[in-house]
C-alpha cells in the first residue's frame, strides 16, 4: 500500500466507500429513473422514443468524456476533477428535475453524465495512487461488488419514488446522491495525485494514450474487460423481448434476473479477495474468461436448440455473470498497475474501450433481431469466447 494513504483524513472502508460512491455515480444515474420512463412521456408530451433518446445521450457524453477526463486528472490533479464533475452531476440532475420539455432532459443528461463520468475517472486514478500490488487488486474487487449492487437497487429505488411522488423524484433522488458525495470529497479526500504533472497538449495526450494502449498487458487486461462488457450489454439488449415472448416471463420477473444472478458476481468477487495475494491476477482472469465463454456459449446452444425458458437462461447468465466478477474484480487493477504517472489517461482510455464494446455487440443484437434468441445469444457467444482469447495474454 502507498504512503500517500496515510496523508488522507478518510480511511479503511469510509475510504473505499468514497470511491464506490463517486464510481457509483454514473450507473445510479443510469437506472434509477428507467421506472420512470413512461411517466415522462405522458408529463412531458414526449414520444417513446424521445425519452429513450435522453438514455442515448446520456452513455455518448459518457463515452465521449473518458477521453477527455483522463488527461485532466493526470494533469491537474484528482480532487479537482473530481469537484467540477459532482456540480455537473448536480446541477445536470436539477435540470432534468425541473425540466418541461424532453429536450431540456436531454440537455440535463448531457449535464449529468459528464459529472458522472469525472467520478468514474477520477476514483480508478486515486485508487491506482493510494493502492499497489495485490492491495490494489483487493480494493478493486471490493469496490466491484459494491458497484454491481447499484443495477439491481437504483430502478427499486425509482420505482418506489415514481409510484410515490413522480417521475421527477428520480432526478431530485440523484441530485442528493450527487450533493452528498460532493460534499464527502470536499471534505475528507485530499489530492493523491503526487507524481509531476504531466502537459496537456494534444502532441503530448495523443503520446500518452499510445503508450498506454500500446502496452500488451494493457490491451490484454482492458480488451478482456471490454469483451466481457460486451456481452453483458448483448444480454441487456436481446434477451428481454425473448425471455418475455418466447420464455414466458413477465416483464416484472425479468426485471429482478439482475438480482438474481449477483449472488454469482459476489461470490467470485470474494474468491478474488481470498485468493489474489496467492495467485495473481492473471489466473483469476483466465478462469473469468473461460467462464464467461462457457456462459455465452451455453446461451447460444440453449437458443439454437430451441429450449430457450426462464431456467435455462438463468443458468447460462449465471455463469456469465461469475466470468465478469473475475474479470470486472480485477480487469482495471491489471490494467492501470503499469502506469502510476498515466492513471487518468488508462483509466480513460479503458472506459472508451468499455462504452465501445457495449455499442458494438448491442448493435450487432440489432442486427441480428429478426433471428430472435439466435440473433442476440450468437452476440453475446462472440462477446465471451473473445473475452476468453484475450484473457490468455494476461499475465
Amino acid at each position: 500500500m502507498n504512503a500517500t494513504r496515510e496523508t488522507l483524513p478518510i480511511r479503511g472502508a469510509g475510504l473505499i466507500a468514497l470511491l464506490t460512491a463517486l464510481a457509483a455515480l454514473g450507473q445510479f444515474a443510469s437506472s434509477v429513473y428507467l421506472p420512470s420512463m413512461p411517466a415522462m412521456e405522458v408529463g412531458l408530451g414526449a414520444s417513446r422514443g424521445e425519452v429513450q433518446a435522453t438514455m442515448t445521450a446520456y452513455l455518448a457524453a459518457f463515452a465521449i468524456m473518458q477521453i477527455v477526463y483522463g488527461p485532466l486528472a493526470d494533469r491537474f490533479g484528482r480532487r479537482p476533477i473530481m469537484l467540477v464533475g459532482g456540480v455537473l452531476f448536480v446541477a445536470g440532475s436539477l435540470l432534468c428535475m425541473a425540466a418541461s420539455t424532453v429536450e431540456v432532459v436531454v440537455v440535463g443528461r448531457i449535464v449529468q453524465a459528464m459529472g458522472a463520468c469525472a467520478g468514474v475517472v477520477a476514483s480508478r486514478a486515486t485508487t491506482r495512487d493510494l493502492f499497489d500490488g495485490p492491495d490494489l487488486s483487493k480494493v478493486m474487487a471490493a469496490i466491484a461488488m459494491a458497484f454491481s449492487a447499484v443495477p439491481a437497487i437504483a430502478p427499486i429505488i425509482g420505482g418506489a419514488l415514481q409510484e410515490g411522488i413522480g417521475w421527477r423524484a428520480s432526478f431530485a433522488a440523484s441530485a442528493i446522491f450527487g450533493g452528498i458525495v460532493l460534499m464527502a470529497v470536499i471534505v475528507w479526500l485530499r489530492e493523491t495525485n503526487r507524481s509531476a504533472r504531466a502537459s496537456l497538449d494534444f502532441g503530448s495526450v495523443w503520446a500518452g494514450y499510445k503508450v498506454v494502449g500500446g502496452h500488451r498487458q494493457f490491451r490484454a487486461y482492458a480488451l478482456t474487460t471490454a469483451a466481457t462488457m460486451g456481452g453483458l450489454f448483448a444480454f441487456l439488449t436481446g434477451s428481454p423481448s425473448v425471455a418475455i415472448d418466447e420464455a414466458g416471463l413477465t416483464p416484472l420477473q425479468f426485471g429482478l434476473y439482475p438480482s438474481l444472478s449477483i449472488p454469482a458476481f459476489i461470490v467470485t468477487g470474494t474468491i478474488v479477495r481470498k485468493l489474489v495475494s496467492k495467485t495473481g491476477d492473471a489466473p483469476l482472469m483466465r478462469v473469468g474468461g473461460l467462464l464467461a465463454a462457457v456462459g455465452s456459449l451455453a446461451m447460444l446452444g440453449v437458443a439454437l436448440s430451441g429450449h430457450v425458458s426462464a431456467i435455462s437462461i438463468l443458468i447460462c447468465l449465471t455463469f456469465f455473470v461469475a466470468g465478469m466478477g473475475f474479470v470486472f474484480s480485477l480487469g482495471h487493477a491489471g490494467a492501470l498497475r503499469h502506469f502510476p504517472e498515466r492513471a487518468g489517461v488508462a483509466s480513460g482510455l479503458m472506459g472508451v474501450l468499455q462504452l465501445g464494446s457495449a455499442a458494438v455487440f448491442s448493435g450487432l443484437v440489432a442486427a441480428f433481431a429478426g433471428f430472435g434468441a439466435t440473433g442476440f445469444a450468437l452476440a453475446m457467444a462472440v462477446a465471451g469466447v473473445s473475452a476468453l482469447i484475450f484473457s490468455r495474454g494476461c499475465r
